[in-house]
């Protein structure tokens, strides 16, 4: 197997490694390597002259429009196995050709993704962007057929554990509802190397293409596997410059003590800014007086003995104002599911106090480097225990408190955290991440998992004073059995006093169907884009009533101004009546439409996080059908179900589970419905249900029954 390559395709070629940055004389050895696979060779200019880049251009310029150029073809590369004959020779690819997935003349089902790193509003704008031109680009084709456009909206490039969109591509293309990819450039895809070469691997496993418009490159033409793998690693290599670029400058600048100051409670940034001796210029702080009283107060306390819920208690007794943090900010904004409701006001807290007494900004020096970043792949931080260098850089900016009042609260605080249980982290519990407080809305934790595990909302441990918070705490036993007791109601699966309902023989088989369905019926993307079209719509609407509006009052003053100037009689007052009605008629109509595309936008919103919670749960699901595969059909297969479903597969059936009190709950399942079950409220009813909803006891009814 050979290459062989026309002279204006070797011109192309050194043009392209000139252009991806391999034609200094540092590569040189890379591109014998590159020729020696090609079978022939190249000659770059090893200074970049404009003689150069603007023959480099007329090449490249000939290369496109030559039809007769020789195509190249070369050994399969190692990550990507493609099955290619002996010797392959044509004409090179046209433009339309090059867009075309080869051996499937059918109708291709196209996706497009979508990803930005940031959720800034520039990168919102291109992401708003890219979104327009690829649904322009899958609509107008023909020959394709739109199978949805997939995104990571704020995502990294770096690392595909956490981009919902591109695993969600990837696995749409193993099932078989995608034949080709498009999408913006290789970085926008993934910038780590083993994560895109993986993801080739799988797409071609499939028989799925993938086109990166930017660098016009497509895996359905086998020529591209060696380019390709050569600009992945380029893409990562730019990841890795970045952050060592990043890391190089600090290693510069904090030596010097070139840190910037920050926004925290007790300071506020001035007008002014601060140029040190090397240039570097950050915002200047003042104190603020008010806060510093606090701060001075919190150190003191502590040093004294006061615990830190009895110094939040205490403040927020006095009604003093705490700084929001980022964090605060982003919840008040939107909560997100598990955290705390954003119209409640949690006041001074344990965790603020402490935040104050670790900080040693307020002695106005600076301790740089307390984290570090472990990888640039995972952009996972880590406290510095001594993995990289840290500088303290003394009389940075304004003092607050003393020197000696910090190292008597720092010695504190190291002895109590001394004297606490360190555990390791725990493993996810059958309930972890389901339990929600109907009345703040954080999860619950759990307590005491050796005994009789405890169920409880975080925020009624607070004790600070807010009472933000009332809702009991919950054996784990209670939430078993109301949760067989909600799928009971929710399939109808007992009627009493008979143990079993009719319905109970085939609730194995019609729960695995839903499972199956909801598995099978993945359309988010499809759904998406309809809501989104809905929307669209509804803002036109609205747009042109405003427009109609504006118009009829315009000419409504116009009626109104040209009586009073005229004389009066000049205007009829029906005209103006007609007027009137006619701006209320299409005043309703703009508040209509308004109402629509807030009601759809809402709904798309509400869909989003369905559509997040679902796909979180995926893998749950599919191991849940494997496991209900193998239960016994009719009763003992319910009965089994009962029995282990709760203590491994809870989270394939509820995304969430409310708890509104000990004897009120709401399940929200998997195919978005909502039970709501009350438990019995006596002692007796009690120990009634607790029988009554065991799979064990279950069983032992229906023996004595039919016996």
């Amino acid at each position: 197997m050979s290459w062989r390559i026309s002279c204006k395709g070797v011109f192309y070629v050194a043009g392209w490694l000139r252009r991806i940055g391999m034609g200094g004389p540092e590569f040189k050895k890379d591109r014998a390597i590159l020729m020696e696979k090609l079978g022939g060779q190249i000659a770059i200019q090893e200074t970049e002259t404009p003689t150069a880049r603007k023959a480099d251009a007329q090449n490249m310029q000939d290369f496109q429009q030559n039809t007769t150029t020789v195509i190249l073809q070369s050994e399969p590369c190692a990550a990507l196995t493609y099955p290619q004959p002996d010797a392959v020779s044509g004409p090179a690819l046209s433009h339309e050709t090059f867009r075309q997935t080869n051996g499937k003349p059918e109708k291709l089902k196209v996706a497009a993704y979508i990803r930005v790193s940031t959720d800034m509003t520039d990168q919102e704008n291109s992401y708003e962007a890219q979104e327009r031109y690829f649904n322009q680009l899958l609509i107008r084709n023909e020959k394709w057929i739109s199978a949805g456009i997939y995104s990571d909206y704020g995502i990294t490039g770096t690392s595909g554990q956490k981009r919902t969109g591109f695993k969600r591509i990837l696995r749409h293309c193993q099932e078989g509802r995608i034949d080709r990819i498009v999408t913006k450039s290789i970085s926008r895809f993934a910038r780590n190397t083993v994560d895109f070469m993986t993801a080739l691997n799988t797409l071609h496993e499939a028989g799925v293409t993938i086109l990166f418009e930017k660098e016009g490159l497509d895996t359905a033409d086998s020529t591209s596997s060696f380019i390709l793998t050569t600009l992945a690693a380029i893409a990562q290599e730019e990841s890795r410059s970045i952050s060592a670029n990043l890391i190089w400058g600090n290693r510069k600048r904090f030596p010097r003590g070139d840190v910037r100051n920050q926004d925290i409670y007790g300071y506020r940034f001035t007008e002014e800014h601060i140029t040190t001796e090397s240039g570097y210029r950050y915002k200047d702080v003042t104190i603020v007086e008010e806060e510093a009283e606090v701060v001075r107060w919190i150190f003191q306390s502590y040093v004294e003995g006061r615990a830190f819920k009895d110094m939040a208690r205490e403040l927020n007794r006095r009604c003093i104002p705490y700084k929001v943090s980022h964090y605060a900010k982003k919840r008040m904004k939107n909560a997100v599911k598990g955290q705390l409701n954003a119209d409640i006001d949690e006041g001074w807290t344990s965790e603020q106090i402490n935040s104050i007494l670790k900080n040693e900004r307020y002695t106005g020096n600076v301790l740089v480097q307390k984290t570090y970043t472990e990888d640039y792949l995972t952009h996972k931080i880590k406290v510095n225990k001594g993995e990289a260098v840290q500088y303290w850089v003394k009389d940075h900016h304004p003092t607050i408190i003393s020197q000696e009042l910090f190292r008597q609260a720092r010695e504190m605080r190291e002895v109590a955290f001394a004297m606490r249980s360190h555990y390791g982290r725990r493993a996810p519990y059958a309930f972890s991440g389901r339990l929600i407080c109907g009345s703040c809305g954080r999860f619950y934790n759990i307590r005491n998992v050796n005994k009789y595990p405890i169920w409880f909302c975080p925020s009624t441990t607070r004790n600070n004073g807010k009472n933000i918070c009332h809702n009991e705490k919950i054996y784990e036993e209670q939430i078993v059995r109301m949760f067989r007791k909600a799928i009971s109601e929710r399939f109808q699966l007992i009627v009493p006093p008979v143990p079993f309902s009719g319905n109970s023989a085939g609730f194995v088989r019609q729960m695995l169907t839903r499972l199956e369905n909801i598995q099978r019926m993945d359309f988010m993307e499809r759904d998406r884009a309809f809501i989104k079209r809905q929307i669209a719509a509804a803002s036109m609407s609205a747009e042109r009533a405003r427009r109609r509006v504006r118009f009829l009052q315009t000419r409504k003053e116009a009626l109104e101004n040209g009586r009073l100037i005229l004389t009066e009689n000049s205007v009829a007052d029906v005209h103006i009546a007609d007027a009137e009605n006619e701006l209320r008629t299409e005043v309703e109509k703009q508040a209509a439409a308004e109402a629509e595309e807030k009601n759809l936008t809402e709904q798309l919103e509400y869909m989003e996080n369905y559509w997040e919670e679902l796909e979180a749960d995926h893998e749950c699901r599919e191991k849940a059908i494997e496991w209900m595969r193998d239960l016994p059909e009719g009763e003992e297969g319910l009965i089994r179900f009962l029995n282990d479903m709760t203590d491994t597969y809870v989270k394939a059936f509820a995304l969430s589970i409310t708890i509104h009190d000990p004897l009120h709950y709401t399940v929200h399942w998997f195919d978005d419905t909502r039970t709501d079950v009350e438990m019995y409220t006596n002692i007796k009813d009690h120990r009634c249900a607790a029988a009554y909803f065991d799979g064990h006891i279950m069983r032992e009814k229906e023996h004595e029954r039919r016996a």
